[in-house]
């Protein structure tokens, strides 16, 4: 077997992809966005909308982050009046999940309007069937590495 450097490994490139990507789209949403809102604010906001009645837990999970940061990020939004927390009362237990407020709505649906034109300068480099193929191997990839999360590895 051919001894292969790090850098040369798929888990160094889609790191190194990652980061460059994450810079590129900060600098975009920065440059782009007019709102008072940071990406990691609007990434939240999106994330509430795709998957309703969502809990902090939950929350931290789907971000891949850790709890106390996504707490952090929740209560900041919650003072700029982007979300408020619901209380779901079920039998056994209360808990909370998050909604956006109507001034985090419009925010939301301003961003929106403008994420468009990002997909259309990837459109550029890459097909519309590409991007599916490669979302679709990277989502395969995330739930893979999710659930190895589990293992314990010091067997």
């Amino acid at each position: 077997m051919e001894n292969t450097h790090i850098i040369n490994s798929l888990t160094f490139q889609m790191d190194i992809v990652a980061k460059s990507f994450r810079s590129i789209t900060e600098a975009y949403f920065n440059q782009e966005v007019k709102n008072n809102i940071t990406l990691e604010e609007y990434i939240v906001l999106d994330t509430i909308v795709c998957y309703p009645n969502i809990d902090t837990n939950k929350l931290a999970k789907t971000l891949m982050k850790d709890r106390a940061s996504v707490e952090k990020i929740v209560a900041h939004m919650q003072k700029k009046n982007y979300i408020k927390e619901v209380k779901n009362t079920t039998p056994d237990r209360q808990t909370f999940h998050y909604e956006l407020t109507k001034n985090g709505n419009r925010v939301y649906q301003d961003i929106m309007l403008g994420k468009d034109r990002m997909v259309s300068i990837l459109a550029k480099f890459i097909t519309e069937s590409e991007q599916v193929t490669f979302t679709k191997t990277l989502l395969k990839i995330r739930n893979i590495l999710i659930s190895l999360s589990d293992v314990d590895y010091q067997m």
